[in-house]
């Protein structure tokens, strides 16, 4: 009965190491939001990532209609929160589809990347 129950016990240990290496950073919320449609450019855009990221190996890029990059500055992480990035935007009164490219490093060393858009309609 012991033997079983330390092969039981070890089976669950190791079906439970997969959940913990899948620890990925993905965006679970972005200010502006994917799709949205704005009247005018924020002063900055941030995104909430499902987990706790490292500042330094981490980044948002956001591009105007035209391709040229108005995010500018080094992003930093929101006070006390580890999960969001917030980047600095420069004035641009272009109307159109803005680009955002993020990358993520996650504090258990995973990478993830990706992008999405948001509109400004003045």
């Amino acid at each position: 009965m012991r033997r079983f129950l330390k092969s039981a016990l070890g089976i669950v240990a190791l079906l439970a190491l997969p959940v913990a290496a899948l620890a990925h950073a993905y965006p679970a919320h972005e200010n502006p939001p994917s799709g949205a449609v704005l009247k005018q450019l924020p002063g900055s855009l941030s995104i909430n990532f499902t987990e706790t990221i490292n500042r330094h190996f981490s980044g948002v890029v956001v591009r105007e209609p035209n391709g040229k990059q108005i995010s500018h500055g080094t992003a930093t992480l929101a006070p006390g929160n580890a999960k969001t990035l917030i980047v600095p935007l420069r004035e641009s009164h272009r109307a159109g589809r803005y680009t955002v490219l993020w990358h993520a490093l996650a504090s258990d060393g995973h990478r993830t990347k990706g992008s999405y858009s948001f509109q400004v309609k003045p």
